[in-house]
């Protein structure tokens, strides 16, 4: 249900009133050696309007750029990665 001004009833419903749906990328190398042109460039192709990088190994937890793309991530986006390894 919403109100008169199409808002929903209840304003801490889990969900947003309105969704975004769009493609966020996230990349990353393990090396500062390695270059992330290629996988943002297919990110971007793949028509990701955010893209975030780390340089950082995946034994590492401490990767501010997957932080930060998880917390600007809503209901409704899609998350791409290149390859799940560089989720991981």
């Amino acid at each position: 249900m919403t109100t008169p001004l199409g808002l929903p009833d209840d304003i801490l419903a889990a969900f947003p009133a309105t969704r975004s749906e769009i493609r966020i990328g996230y990349a990353r190398v393990s090396t500062r050696g390695q270059s992330l042109d290629r996988q943002i460039d297919a990110l971007q192709a793949a028509g990701c309007r955010k893209v975030f990088a780390d340089k950082k190994s995946g034994k590492n937890a401490l990767r501010p750029e997957l932080q930060a793309c998880h917390a600007f991530l809503s209901a409704g986006d899609t998350l791409i990665v290149p390859e799940l390894a560089r989720y991981r």
